[in-house]
């Protein structure tokens, strides 16, 4: 199964992503940065603007 996550180690923190997630799967952690709920959604759009890469989609 595919699935949306975040990679911390490369997440900025810049919100662009949960800006434009409309499944609300993303979020702000209490550090500041993005993560994911528990989901087996592939958010490309998500994907496509983060500034780092830091949006995965399949296995962690």
């Amino acid at each position: 199964m595919k699935k949306t996550w975040v990679d911390k180690t490369l997440c900025i923190g810049c919100e662009a992503c949960v800006n434009i997630d409309e499944d609300d799967i993303l979020f702000m952690d209490e550090d500041g940065l993005a993560e994911a709920k528990e989901n087996d959604k592939e958010l490309k759009t998500c994907q496509m603007v983060c500034p780092t890469g830091a949006i995965k989609i399949g296995k962690e």
